[in-house]
Order: C-alpha cells, then sequence, then structure tokens
C-alpha cells in the first residue's frame, strides 16, 4: 500500500514537472531605474543590487530550484507580489507621492529588519545585511531629495490672445476619459475606492504626457493646466481620510471642466 502511495506520489511530482513558469524578464529601461534616477554611491549601489533587485525590479536573476515544480510557482508568485509592491525598474513611473511613501515605507522595513524577507536569506546569505549595511542604506534612503524644484516666476494659465489653445485629439479625449471616471458616483464609507479612482486617473494623466504632439506655448499652458490636476489625482490615490477624498474629487472635476475654457 505505501509503496503504490510512494509511486503515486511520485508520478505526481514528475507531471508537476511540465508545468514551468515564465521566467523571461520585462524589458529593463535604464533611465526609469531607480539606479539611475538617484545615483547612489558604489557601496549602496550593491546592497540594492544584492539585496533588493531580485524581488523587486526587472533583473531577477531565477536560482536553479526556480525549475522545480512546484516550488517555482511560490517562487514566481513572491517575484510577482514583490515587484507590485515597489519595483525599482518602474521607478521614474511613479508619481512624486508615491515616490515619497515608497521611500519612507524602503528604510522603515530596511530599519524593522523586515527587509530582505528571512525566506529569502535561506538561499541568498549574500543578502544578510550586516548592522552597518543596514544603517548606510537607511540613512542614504532619508537623504534623497526628490522634491521638484519651484519656478522662480511662474506663468499664469491664459488663453492665446482671447483664443483657445490647439490641443492634439489624445489629449482632448483623455481628459474627456477623466472627466468620466471623476464623475463616478462613490458610496459613502468607500475610502479604498476612492483610491482606486485615483490611481485610474494617474494612469490616464500619464497616457496624455506620452502621447501629448503639443509644442511652444500651447504645450507650456497645458503643462500650467494639467500640474495642478496631477497633484490632486496623487493626493486621491494617496487619500487617508473619506471627507477629504470627496473635497479632493469636486476639485479635481472642477479642474476638469476647465480644460475647454482654455483648450480645444
Amino acid at each position: 500500500m505505501l509503496k503504490k502511495i510512494g509511486l503515486g506520489l511520485l508520478a505526481i511530482i514528475i507531471i508537476l514537472q511540465f508545468f514551468r513558469i515564465d521566467k523571461e524578464n520585462p524589458e529593463v529601461i535604464p533611465r526609469k531605474d531607480f539606479i539611475t534616477q538617484t545615483n547612489p554611491p558604489e557601496n549602496i549601489k550593491k546592497i540594492l543590487k544584492t539585496a533588493c533587485y531580485d524581488c523587486h525590479s526587472h533583473e531577477t536573476k531565477y536560482p536553479w530550484y526556480s525549475n522545480i515544480s512546484p516550488i517555482n510557482w511560490w517562487l514566481k508568485d513572491h517575484i510577482d507580489e514583490g515587484r507590485e509592491h515597489l519595483n525599482f525598474s518602474e521607478w521614474a513611473d511613479y508619481p512624486l507621492k508615491k515616490q515619497l511613501h515608497k521611500l519612507e515605507e524602503c528604510w522603515e522595513e530596511v530599519g524593522e529588519g523586515e527587509m530582505p524577507l528571512e525566506s529569502y536569506l535561506y538561499t541568498h546569505s549574500e543578502a544578510d545585511l550586516t548592522q552597518q549595511e543596514r544603517e548606510a542604506l537607511i540613512e542614504w534612503f532619508k537623504s534623497i531629495d526628490i522634491a521638484p524644484k519651484k519656478e522662480e516666476k511662474p506663468k499664469v494659465l491664459s488663453l492665446n490672445n482671447g483664443e483657445k489653445w490647439n490641443a492634439n485629439i489624445e489629449t482632448t479625449d483623455g481628459i474627456k476619459k477623466m472627466l468620466e471616471i471623476a464623475a463616478e458616483d462613490i458610496e459613502d464609507g468607500r475610502l479604498s475606492h476612492y483610491s482606486a479612482m485615483g490611481e485610474r486617473l494617474n494612469i490616464e494623466l500619464n497616457s496624455i504626457f506620452s502621447s501629448c504632439t503639443m509644442k511652444g506655448e500651447a504645450h507650456e499652458h497645458l503643462h500650467l493646466y494639467i500640474m495642478p490636476l496631477k497633484d490632486l489625482c496623487e493626493q486621491l490615490e494617496f487619500v487617508a481620510d473619506e471627507t477629504e477624498a470627496m473635497i479632493l474629487q469636486k476639485d479635481i472635476l472642477k479642474q476638469l471642466n476647465l480644460y475647454h475654457t482654455y483648450f480645444e
């Protein structure tokens, strides 16, 4: 009987080996990478690459046991979850407020010994940071200055000699989509829904940025219009109070409805 059970388990294990995980890393775009953006000293760069980038970037190095099922399924899930929580390869795509929030999480979790994970250290002893390395990494995380530089003489959003500025169709369509999102009704007590709305609005904003073909003064005035909107959407994504969320939603709608006053 035991022999039959053993043979059955062996057969199952053999069959599982045919179910592989996708180990192809997404493309790494250097200009978006955290290290490229922050330019850390060599000792910090080494720590980040050794202790952080395997699970929190597109530079994952899969170990030999990633070929063994079902261990590889757990590993892949762990990597996907790590990238979803923080992806250093997509750092430049994060809004400023999210970058600041993630930096705070980084030094807190390193300081509390939560990162790197203990389960990761079992097979990656080189990532087991000394107290000195932890302190150096925390100090560096806290020292990063990513605050936006204010213009000395900001321009004021205005018409083009009494006429509206010509905008590209992708920008106008993007604003229309944002209006539809921001106009959605949200039930009382659904704070997470406001955050989700903020995230969707930020996605549309990024799409507007990437597809914009406007140049010269028209582009400068679009920038003056969008930056307050961008700030409001980022606040909504990370809002912690429902009353504040309701106010932000109204302010966002007000700013979106202002678009056709200045652009066509």
